[in-house]
């Protein structure tokens, strides 16, 4: 995941721009790079707009292929699906679909982009848009920016100890011995010990999450993971007797 790292070096250079003009929640995710956002308050000077209007916003810059298009909507859903956001938005230019073309952020000042975040997974591509230019440097530079690790661990344990820590919520790392996935689609990355060794220690991903991961990760992701050392952030717990981590949200497992 490279998040952390590109909050970083938006947080410089987004610097010298007027920053978001709209604040408003999202009512719903379009797709990948689209979302119907319900405006709650005009942050700056804009005509046309006011509280209560509900706009269909596309990302400026961001664009993902047809093959991708089931999980590039799971990992702008997981992004900003139901949150607050806030827009500055590219007045002159619209897109194909009649959309409002806008630069998201999570924060009210613009340092947090969303097209810039997006553009750190395999999914999505950057797109320059002409008209509409003012980041294509900063979104550029998102789109080839190396993998890094970004979880912030309230306590670090090896595979090999963290079974002595049930209970806890922490981050567990260790060398992936082993994958697995059950026929309901459930993935399993056993670390340390292959599976079925009882000393092994297990992260486990339901098949229900399994495509959000695969949106941060890139397809079936856990089968180039032999022998790589990932780390995850979660709750240790035992299950028939083997410490376990469950996952839900791609956030919580670093890949390097």
């Amino acid at each position: 995941m490279r998040i952390v790292f590109a909050f970083l070096v938006a947080c410089v250079s987004f610097f010298s721009f007027a920053g978001p003009q709209l604040a408003g929640r999202v009512e719903r995710v379009m797709d990948g790079t689209a979302i119907a956002v319900r405006i709650e308050n005009v942050l700056a000077p804009l005509s046309g707009f006011s509280s209560g209007n509900l706009l269909q916003v596309r990302y400026v810059g961001v664009g993902f292929s047809k093959a991708d298009a089931e999980k590039a909507y799971a990992l702008n859903s997981l992004l900003v699906g139901g949150k607050q956001v806030f827009l500055e938005l590219e007045e002159k230019v619209r897109s194909e679909d009649g959309s409002l073309l806008a630069y998201a952020f999570l924060d009210g000042e613009g340092w947090l982009m969303v097209n810039a975040i997006l553009l750190t997974a395999p999914v999505f591509s950057f797109v320059p848009t002409p008209g509409a230019n003012r980041y294509d440097s900063i979104l550029a530079y998102f789109d080839r920016v190396p993998s890094t690790s970004t979880l912030v661990c309230p306590v670090l344990y090896s595979w090999s100890e963290a079974g002595k820590h049930v209970g806890e919520r922490a981050c567990v790392e260790g060398p992936v011995a082993s994958v697995g996935t059950s026929r309901g689609g459930d993935v399993f990355i056993n670390l340390g010990k292959p599976y079925p060794d009882p000393n092994r220690f297990t992260l486990f991903i339901p098949a229900r999450h399994v495509g959000k991961f695969e949106a941060m990760f890139g397809s079936r992701f856990w089968t180039n993971l032999l022998g790589r050392t990932v780390r995850a952030l979660g709750d240790i717990r035992l299950y028939q007797g083997v410490p376990e981590i469950e996952l839900s949200d791609p956030l919580n497992l670093s890949i390097p």
